[in-house]
């Protein structure tokens, strides 16, 4: 990951770092498994759970595959955001998720994480599309969708976790034409 140049203009991101997942990341994910973090999410995670997504994440390194990577920023790991292969009705694509630290809500951290992954995913992209499916309340993670070029195309009853089925927003975004956007 320390030789890749992103292919944009990404000075208007702010002061970003895209870290690879490490044996670190099992604290972050302690740190963001608040009730309050994961109101959207379907609730926290037993520990038994999150050493399961630690497991997974420390093999997600495959770019235009899958990738999870720690978002920083001044030296400080404050989020994550990564991409996996999905099928959807159209074919397969990408499914991106995110997830900033309480403390670093609304500095615009995750959308220029995530413009920064996906700037690097487009060049080795396998896939067309990136489908993002926040909840309808979550404005947080249905803002980054805008901020990124994400096309809103509705709602779905979809099942995350597993056993709990919500109303979802179905965003996609075109990898051919995305552009990072000043964040």
């Amino acid at each position: 990951m320390e030789d890749w140049k992103p292919e944009f203009d990404t000075t208007a991101i702010p002061d970003i770092e895209l870290l690879p997942w490490d044996e670190s990341g099992l604290a972050l994910l302690r740190a963001m498994n608040s009730p309050d973090q994961k109101r959207h999410l379907g609730g926290p995670e037993s520990e038994e759970k999150l050493r399961e997504r630690q497991a997974r994440y420390l093999t997600y390194h495959r770019p235009g595959e899958v990738e999870m990577v720690r978002i920083a920023t001044g030296g400080e790991v404050v989020g994550s955001t990564g991409y996996w292969e999905i099928e959807r009705a159209g074919g397969p694509a990408y499914e991106a998720g995110w997830e900033i630290l309480p403390g670093h809500h609304g500095r615009g951290l995750g959308a220029g994480g995530t413009a920064l992954l996906m700037a690097r995913l487009r060049p080795v992209a396998r896939h067309r599309h990136v489908y993002a499916f926040p909840t309808p309340g979550n404005p947080g993670s249905n803002g980054i969708c805008r901020k990124l070029g994400f096309e809103l195309l509705g709602i779905e009853d979809m099942e995350y976790p597993k056993g709990i089925f919500a109303a979802h927003n179905v965003w996609r975004l075109d990898l051919s034409a995305f552009v990072p956007p000043p964040v």
